[in-house]
């Protein structure tokens, strides 16, 4: 039923003489559903690591220990070959906001590992979030750009996210717990939707050998900000309640992503009549509906103490 009401809510001119939209939206739910599941697992281990590894590497020498980790990010590698491939056939616009599905999937999730059943508010809070994103995608009819920028314009592009990303790891430091865990949060969703533009680019560069894309520096690039996206991740799991974290990240990412595939890449969104409109209450009601999630009993389930 969410998979056809996408479909009908993402289907315009742009796609249809593209490449086909049912398998990218497709293989979107399927990275959302993998990124969900890795986030409830990783939380779960890193919240009992010792609090003076914070923002330390330390924190994945000790994590890589730990089975659970390790199954979360093995989800999160086929996550991410999920994401890559509908990059490949899909925009940015199209496919990240789609990922905001993540929190959708990592309820249930969490609600059976802590063996509870999902409230009356929860499935409301779900509802809304499909609903948001239904209505987005319907009003900005995302239409494919050129994956591919100016030098100039990719410099621009990493040093705006890697002082974001700094200010954010230097920022954590300083606040409370509940604060550090917002801070690392957005930081990551800033280093994820930088990720994810490095790989559409990655995947357009593959159309013409793999000779050739090794020669550039997009995938080297690429490998480096997926690290540094890692260790906040994880440091904004640990920081604090899953409840804080998961969602400012849910939403920074795809909100990132957006902007870069519009501001460097050229896609483009519907802007005539009241679609801006439209847009922007979606957008409202998908970061209401994540942020009611995320303050689910089962979100914020094996949250650090004092936090």
């Amino acid at each position: 039923m969410v998979q056809a009401l996408l479909l009908q809510a993402v289907e315009a001119p742009h796609h249809r003489g593209g490449p086909g939209l049912a398998p990218i939206v497709l293989l979107s739910l399927a990275s959302a559903a993998s990124y969900g599941l890795a986030a409830v697992l990783q939380h779960r281990a890193a919240i009992v690591t010792a609090p003076d590894l914070s923002m330390r590497a330390g924190l994945l020498l000790q994590l890589a220990r730990r089975p659970l980790w390790l199954l979360g990010n093995a989800l999160d590698g086929v996550g991410y070959l999920f994401q890559f491939l509908a990059l490949r056939r899909g925009s940015l616009a199209l496919v990240e906001p789609l990922l905001v599905l993540s929190l959708v999937f990592a309820l249930p999730v969490a609600a059976c590992l802590d063996h509870r059943r999902a409230s009356s508010f929860e499935v409301v809070s779900t509802g809304v979030v499909v609903a948001g994103l239904a209505m987005f995608l319907a009003a900005a009819r995302p239409g494919l750009g050129h994956p591919d920028a100016s030098a100039e314009a990719w410099a621009v592009l990493t040093v705006v996210v890697v002082v974001g990303c700094a200010m954010a790891g230097l920022g954590a430091r300083l606040r409370t717990r509940q604060r550090a865990a917002l801070l690392l949060g957005a930081g990551s969703g800033l280093a994820f939707g930088y990720v994810a533009a490095l790989t559409e680019r990655t995947g357009h560069l593959l159309d013409a050998g793999v000779v050739h894309t090794l020669a550039s520096w997009v995938p080297y690039a690429m490998v480096v900000a997926a690290v540094a996206a890692l260790l906040l991740t994880q440091n904004a799991f640990k920081a604090g309640d899953l409840r804080l974290s998961l969602p400012t990240l849910t939403v920074a990412q795809p909100l990132v992503a957006v902007a870069i595939g519009l501001g460097v890449f050229g896609e483009h969104i519907d802007v005539r009549g009241l679609a801006p409109l439209a847009e922007g209450l979606g957008l409202a009601l998908i970061t209401l509906g994540v942020f009611a999630l995320g303050r689910s009993p089962v979100i914020a389930t094996g949250s650090a103490e004092g936090s």
